[in-house]
């Protein structure tokens, strides 16, 4: 029927099912939709504890491969035989036959994912309705899927101790085609879609270096610089240093040195983490992110205000080693 090498024998530990679609015709979208409902497949069945969709590392390849993590072999081996899968491939199979498309199948323990730029979506649907959300995942994913600079999706169904919880990662090759897919009309008219039956989404940007102190931004808004937050580290974590140099470090002279610089950087982590970094991005949040209407004179103001903080902590601290 297809061109598969699924193994015959697996072993107990082979729960991740792999699908590589090549396709040799001009008619790439069709077939990625194909995709789509396989993984959708796997997903509403229950047996799928994770599924990713990666496109070729070259677009001139045209080779898409699902990426299916089942709770146990037997799942796996059921999901196998199940006739929706079963249909699918009968589907395939003329376009498999007329060469137009190579379908691949196998079973292993590991697969690795592709690292790329990507955002975190959390979504929380309305108990009752996860078919129709399905259906609505099964369109969504077609279109992020024939976006530029798309580089494949990671997505995890719901578990016991997360019900009604779908978490979503997706990857593209560069912020700027991130934020063409985010801003789209497109992507905007299929959100429409989803509103009826989905409570809540969250978003959180992993574009950066320091994406945890940061708070989420939706429409594709990109995460500041890296050396906007390095600026603002410095700032907070400057006079923390030296105030423990002057009165934390004599407490901890009688501990070997490992252990008294072990705690004094956790204590500079956790202020950093929890007090100063807060405190400092509410305070420079438009010099962080910047929107259209962000007047001109904000960057250069704010970062003449950093320079005059820098030159007022080290006057505080001048004497104080």
């Amino acid at each position: 029927m297809t061109q598969s090498s699924v193994q015959s024998a697996q072993s107990t530990d082979d729960t991740v099912h792999l699908t590589k679609m090549s396709v040799k015709c001009s008619d790439v979208g069709a077939h990625v939709d194909w995709l789509t409902r396989l993984m959708m497949v796997g997903v509403g069945s229950g047996s799928v504890l994770s599924a990713e969709i990666i496109p070729s590392s070259t677009p001139d390849e045209n080779e898409w491969t699902l990426v299916q993590r089942f709770h146990d072999h037997n799942l796996l081996a059921e999901w196998q035989a199940g006739s929706d899968r079963l249909k699918l491939l009968e589907e395939l199979a003329p376009k498999v036959e007329a060469k137009e498309v190579a379908l691949n199948e196998a079973v292993t323990s590991t697969y690795g994912t592709v690292g790329s730029v990507a955002v975190a979506i959390v979504t929380e649907v309305k108990p009752g309705l996860e078919a129709p959300y399905r259906e609505f995942e099964k369109q969504f994913q077609s279109a992020q899927a024939k976006r530029r600079g798309y580089r494949g999706v990671y997505l995890q169904p719901p578990t016991k101790k997360t019900p009604n919880v779908w978490t979503t990662l997706i990857r593209f090759d560069s912020p700027d085609a991130l934020d063409e897919w985010f801003v789209s009309d497109e992507r905007k008219r299929l959100l429409t879609l989803a509103e009826p039956v989905v409570n809540s989404t969250e978003f959180q940007s992993v574009t950066g270096s320091f994406p945890g102190w940061f708070p989420s931004q939706e429409k594709g808004q990109k995460g500041p610089p890296n050396w906007k937050t390095a600026l603002l580290i410095l700032l907070g974590l400057y006079p923390i240093v030296m105030l423990e140099i002057r009165f934390l470090n004599p407490q901890l002279h009688s501990l070997n040195s490992a252990v008294a610089n072990f705690i004094g950087n956790a204590i500079s982590v956790a202020l950093t983490t929890w007090v100063t970094m807060p405190l400092l991005i509410k305070a420079f949040t438009p010099w962080l992110f910047p929107k259209k209407d962000t007047p001109k004179w904000v960057s250069p103001v704010s970062l003449a205000l950093l320079v005059a903080v820098f030159a007022i902590e080290i006057a505080l601290l001048w004497r104080l080693l």
